[in-house]
């Protein structure tokens, strides 16, 4: 029987309540929540499930409770609530999901957008990420800059390119694109940076500026993008465009003129002139270029020996079109006598040097490892182990050192070839540090925890206590929390970032936003909690329930139930997991399960409860958004039909399902992200295993995506899933299954 009877199942069938309505109910009454607060027949199930996972979680979501908000908007709600955010800064049921989650981003990144809400949500967005960049992007808003045109700009600024010389209005994001792209090059981009270009004309003035062909050949806007190419493509392969550069020629007249240009030119002799070709045939000299122009050949015939002259050697080399590097010492050499009738290489043209990529230089230890030292007996010390790194106010903890330019090089012809510009990397995102004027000096804006995640450098402030117990009263703090001594019973500690305690924990709540490290280990008396949202370590748990978003380790554990979001390991020879339900998505290592006396312990592997619900809740919200598509595209549809366009495009009705289309694809795209995402989690547990290096007791229940098995004792054995079945495999060597 479930959580409810069907007795009751049927009393709220009769009610009027769905099954799915009466699956959230039952989920509630299974979990001990007081589901008589989302109990309604008016709300859906997927606002139920919104409410009741707020409920779970703890949050006072009860005034949301209601049918006005959609299951977006309480979604928004709830998860602002868990992060302790003020949401009355966005909790209106007026306000749409989209903006309600950009106010929710902003203010997890100490923000306040309520400014901003006047703006579409996805300018929001990019409001957003431009201020976490320390970007101002208001004023180019204000300016009529759409969504598209602010990312690219965004993106440009975080390079530390000077975007903002050449924007306009009027370009389109992708010719915003093709700027950047040639500031990224160091090209001339004012060659094409001008609106009467298309992107795709500004991307053939920007592929000539790379080749180093004189683009005022084709300059005019009055060339269509194919006709730019063939006069480009004629420039890059050295020849005579003015024969079609005219705008009397369509692109493929252009087109066959080029070409015929180039078998002209092959079927000649080695690119001299007439008036070359008879100097060669007269003196026995002749000269040949390599297809990519870096390197010029010549052949001096034995019998022109004594009746040449320097100057006849540098004239065949001018009328060939070789004007660099040449070796002059092989020319004497020539007049010498020496290296007749063989071909030899006479100039070659000099590679461009690419300019050094951009680079941050760090004063601090970016590579705090944050793992538990490793003793001779295979567990670990939590007490002598670094976890941080601290930093003064005013400290200087990094310095970028620009991208350099390069330097350039040429062909044997004298063409130069741009070096590439070395590569400008984004500007760290910052969160308790300074940012000199000119984006290169980063400082500590306050005492505390510096670290460097990515592209993000952060300090983070520390409270350091020494005891914590009913006396001292319980801790709330939006950093990082250091306990030198005790944590008594009956206190909590909700912390923003990691939580680190040297002494001994009794029976606590611990709640960390960050990491939880107990050097020592906790004792919680069957009541004490531990929750992470990263990683929880300590020495042992014992009566405990420990919660992480990622992974757990610990020397022992007895009677405790453990969480992990990815791996579970129990270090040491002695390491042992004794009583409790154990769960880790991706795999439990340990030394010994259970022991002698069969005590019950339960082991559970692979996709968890939560991951599947929150797939389910995906797939109905994706299958909503295709529903109401559906119902928007016919409506626009039948006003397509019925109305030309300067009418419709009018009509506030119209409008108004055109914006619902783009907003509703928008959710669906972020919601289609995050099922790719819930897929990926999934693709990583198929492999879940427990690892047992010492002795796996009888009486274990193993759990593997719903597959069970009672164990019989074992040695040094891996278990897992085959073919939909659960078996017990011997390990070759200690710990390989």
């Amino acid at each position: 029987m479930g959580a409810i009877s069907d007795q009751q199942r049927d009393i709220y069938l009769k009610e009027g309540f769905t099954t799915a309505q009466i699956d959230e109910i039952e989920a509630g009454v299974d979990a001990g929540l007081n589901t008589v607060v989302y109990a309604k027949k008016e709300l859906m199930p997927q606002q139920m499930y919104q409410i009741r996972m707020g409920l779970a979680h703890g949050v006072d979501i009860h005034k949301y409770a209601e049918p006005e908000y959609d299951w977006f908007q309480l979604e928004e709600i709830r998860l602002g609530l868990e992060e302790k955010l003020d949401v009355s800064k966005y909790d209106s049921v007026e306000l749409p999901s989209t903006k309600m989650h950009q106010m929710r981003r902003g203010l997890e990144d100490g923000m306040d957008l309520t400014d901003f809400l006047k703006y579409h949500a996805d300018v929001m967005k990019e409001l957003r990420k431009g201020l976490v960049s320390h970007i101002d992007l208001v004023s180019y808003v204000e300016a009529g800059y759409r969504a598209d045109q602010l990312e690219v700009i965004r993106k440009a600024a975080e390079e530390g390119l000077d975007i903002f010389s050449y924007i306009d209005t009027d370009f389109q994001a992708v010719a915003l694109e093709e700027i950047v792209e040639g500031l990224r090059l160091n090209l001339e981009v004012e060659v094409y940076a001008k609106t009467v270009y298309t992107w795709m004309q500004m991307e053939e003035l920007r592929l000539g500026l790379m080749s180093g062909v004189d683009t005022s050949y084709y300059s005019s806007p009055l060339y269509n993008r194919r006709q730019m190419k063939e006069i480009r493509l004629g420039l890059e392969d050295g020849l005579e465009v003015t024969e079609y550069n005219s705008l009397m020629y369509p692109a493929s007249d252009m087109y066959r003129i080029r070409k015929s240009l180039l078998d002209q030119r092959s079927e000649g002799t080695l690119r001299l002139s007439d008036e070359g070709e008879g100097a060669d045939n007269r003196l026995g000299i002749s000269v040949d270029i390599s297809s990519d122009d870096m390197t010029a050949y010549i052949f001096v015939n034995a019998s022109a020996y004594g009746n040449i002259t320097k100057k006849d050697i540098m004239s065949t080399l001018r009328i060939a079109g070789v004007t660099k590097n040449i070796d002059v010492r092989l020319v004497d050499s020539f007049l010498a006598g020496k290296n007749l009738g063989e071909r030899m290489p006479i100039a070659t043209g000099r590679v461009p040097v690419d300019g050094q990529d951009g680079f941050f230089e760090y004063f601090f230890n970016t590579e705090v490892e944050r793992v538990p030292k490793m003793l001779p007996d295979g567990s670990v010390d939590f007490q002598n182990t670094d976890w941080y790194e601290h930093v003064k106010r005013g400290q200087k903890l990094a310095f970028y050192h620009a991208a350099g330019k390069g330097e350039p090089g040429h062909t044997v012809t004298g063409k130069p070839i741009p070096p590439k510009r070395g590569k400008e990397l984004a500007p760290l995102r910052c969160k308790g540090v300074l940012v000199s004027e000119d984006k290169r000096t980063y400082t500590s804006d306050l005492d505390g925890r510096v670290e460097l995640s990515g592209n993000r450098l952060e300090v983070s402030k520390i409270l350091q206590l020494k005891d914590v117990n009913m006396a001292t009263g319980n801790v709330n703090f939006d950093g990082n929390v250091l306990i030198s001594g005790t944590v008594s019973n009956g206190v909590t500690i909700n912390a923003g970032g990691d939580v680190i305690i040297d002494g001994f924990v009794e029976d606590c709540t611990i709640v960390a936003k960050g990491d939880v490290i107990l050097r020592k280990g906790v004792n919680g008396g069957g009541k004490g909690s531990i929750t992470s949202g990263g990683s929880v370590e300590g020495k042992f748990f014992e009566s405990v329930s420990v919660t992480a978003e990622r992974s757990i380790t610990v020397n022992y554990s007895l009677n405790s139930n453990m969480y992990s979001g990815d791996s579970i390991t129990v270090f040491g020879k002695k390491g042992l997991i004794l009583g409790g339900t154990v769960f880790a998505a991706r795999d439990i290592k340990v030394g010994n399960v259970g022991n002698d006396m069969d005590v019950r312990t339960v082991i559970r592997l692979g996709i968890s409860d939560k991951v599947r619900e929150e797939q389910r809740r995906v797939e109905n919200q994706l299958m909503d958004c295709d529903n109401k598509l559906k119902v928007l595209e016919n409506g626009q549809r039948d006003f397509q039909a019925k109305f030309p366009a300067e009418i419709r495009n009018a009509m506030e009705m119209y409008i108004k399902i055109e914006n619902a289309i783009y907003t509703i694809n928008l959710d669906k795209q972020e919601l289609l992200n995050r099922r790719n995402e819930i897929m990926r989690q999934i693709a990583n547990t198929a492999d879940a295993m427990l690892t047992v290096t010492g002795n796996l007791y009888g009486n274990i229940l193993i759990e593997i995506d719903s597959k069970r098995i009672i164990s019989t004792p074992a040695t040094n054995v891996t278990v897992k899933k085959i073919d939909n079945r659960i078996g017990i495999f011997q390990n070759t060597k200690q710990g390989k299954g």
